[in-house]
């Protein structure tokens, strides 16, 4: 069973992180969270809201889950949830976008995959 909340949280951190990429980067950011929280749907929302691991949590009210530009990433978040669709951040447990320079916590990282403007280790 799909938790509602769980949901909401993953589709809401696609949206404000990768609403501008294609389906397989919406995918890799999402999968990202899922894996930071152990696979566990009740740990998605907490995880998605620790320091320092989301750019957009805290700063931007992100879209309310019934609104209609959220509905899209609702639909791909379920299939997430369920593992239905493949990994394409290939393992990814970090990343971030191509624009700024790479981070110290990434420095021993190796880079799973380069998705559009994203690079996930």
């Amino acid at each position: 069973m799909i938790e509602t909340l769980a949901l909401t949280c993953l589709a809401q951190t696609m949206f404000m992180e990768a609403r501008g990429e294609p389906q397989a980067g919406q995918i890799a950011v999402a999968m990202v969270l899922y894996r930071r929280a152990d696979f566990n749907q009740k740990r998605i929302c907490s995880e998605m809201a620790r320091p320092y691991q989301f750019s957009w949590y805290g700063k931007i009210r992100p879209p309310e889950p019934s609104s209609y530009e959220l509905r899209p990433f609702i639909s791909l978040a379920k299939q997430i949830l369920t593992l239905t669709v493949n990994d394409t951040s290939k393992g990814a447990d970090h990343f971030h976008e191509k624009s700024i320079p790479k981070p110290m916590w990434a420095i021993h990282k190796p880079i799973k995959v380069i998705i559009n403007n994203h690079i996930f280790y």
